[in-house]
């Protein structure tokens, strides 16, 4: 057993309490008011501070530029577990949480690596080191992670019982927001190490730090600090939070869900964003048409049917996904003699917001990839998207009479 990594007999530690947090007020069994859980839970989910963050290149790349062959890597960030242990002494104190660890050695799984210039597979059968370890935080209970790692490797142990430990701490909300960070492609230097950091959102920063510039690597310039998604990505975001609350709190969380990953909105990369502004208006349509039908129903018989569809009551926050707005839809309208269908028909999105989010999706994908006949620079492929009618910096002010445009530039980015 450890208690902030000093060993301590297990015979001396008191069991953990089980609690189930209050939010009225009132004292849980440990003794711990509802106003210090919120405030425990508030520092726990409070993200790490930009210099513990750390990117791993998880993939590779190589690519033909103007330049010559640029090798490009997949980034994913991470904290080391000693960040961990410091915001858990922040919060509890040195002796007001543990962790413990169960090492285990798995025999016989095949291990698939690439050997050699043309990264040949090859087969072996190797050992796994399993830890699992137990986060114990006095007064609220525990959680448990599961680590592992090749047993070839020198320091398997030690990467195997960091991943579980950290697991374990995701579990209380420490740290559970890195996985939500978009991975991210960056050039690499001739060490395989990122050229520069990228730049983390303003929801990873902490509350303290945000709005304030963040430093920069001696490789980065003034204007690679600009997300290249930026330009229209709040516009975006603002749009997806108006629709959330016109189709309703289950319908939001679905489409939040299914097509972003996260419930929170605020919490989807840009990539992602568009497809979930598209799925959202077809739900917005629904909502609509479910509404005028609806209105010309007696008085009682819409709760009866949503009753009759096990529907949790009358609200429009509790249609649940698309299928039980489908499902209601339909019912309704067959009673009011509607002639449309049940199914909601797609709608074919082509607002400037839109057709901007995909362009900069298309016009990046082609920068990275090293089509021939296209420019390397992001800017440079959007202006040849458009043939000089529109750059980076013009995209923002668009308005509804540059669609055209727009939807002949992803014609050409986007063939079909």
């Amino acid at each position: 057993m450890y208690v902030n990594g000093a060993a301590v007999p297990q015979e001396n530690l008191a069991p953990p309490v089980a609690t189930a947090p209050s939010i009225n007020g009132l004292v849980t069994a440990a003794g711990i008011s509802s106003a210090r859980l919120e405030e425990i839970r508030r520092q726990l989910l409070d993200p790490f501070d930009p210099a513990e963050i750390k990117w791993r290149v998880t993939a590779t790349s190589t690519q033909n530029g103007r330049n010559g062959t640029v090798k490009r890597g997949q980034l994913v960030a991470y904290a080391d577990q000693r960040a961990y242990t410091d915001r858990l002494n922040e919060i509890f104190g040195e002796w007001g949480w543990t962790r413990t660890y169960n090492v285990q050695v798995a025999q016989n799984f095949e291990r698939v690596t690439r050997q050699g210039g043309k990264g040949e597979k090859q087969s072996a059968i190797c050992a796994k080191v399993v830890v699992v370890s137990t986060v114990t935080v006095n007064g609220l209970g525990s959680h448990t992670g599961v680590g592992e790692e090749w047993a070839d490797d020198e320091n398997s142990a030690t990467r195997a019982e960091a991943q579980a430990f950290k697991r374990a701490c995701a579990c209380f909300g420490l740290g559970r927001y890195l996985y939500d960070l978009d991975k991210v492609w960056e050039d690499l230097d001739q060490y395989n190490r990122p050229v520069r950091e990228p730049n983390l959102p303003e929801w990873a920063i902490p509350a303290h730090l945000r709005r304030q510039p963040q430093p920069q690597t001696r490789h980065q310039s003034a204007a690679s600090t600009q997300p290249r998604q930026g330009l229209v990505q709040q516009e975006t975001l603002a749009h997806v939070k108006q629709l959330c609350e016109t189709v309703g709190f289950g319908l939001s969380k679905f489409a939040l869900q299914k097509y972003g990953g996260v419930t929170d909105a605020s919490k989807i990369g840009f990539a992602k964003l568009t497809t979930v502004l598209e799925k959202l208006t077809d739900l917005a349509k629904g909502v609509e048409r479910l509404r005028a039908a609806s209105g010309k129903l007696s008085e009682g018989r819409y709760a009866a049917i949503c009753q009759e569809l096990n529907l949790a009551s009358d609200s429009l926050d509790d249609l649940p996904n698309r299928d039980a707005l489908c499902a209601m839809l339909k019912r309704v309208e067959a009673e009011v003699g509607a002639s449309a269908s049940a199914e909601v028909a797609p709608v074919v999105v082509a607002t400037v917001e839109v057709l901007r989010g995909r362009l900069l999706q298309a016009a990046r994908k082609v920068a990275e990839s090293g089509r021939p006949g296209w420019p390397v620079k992001f800017g440079d492929v959007i202006a040849h998207a458009t043939e000089g009618r529109v750059t980076l910096t013009d995209l923002k002010s668009l308005g509804a009479e540059d669609v055209p445009v727009l939807e002949s530039a992803l014609a050409k980015l986007v063939p079909s």
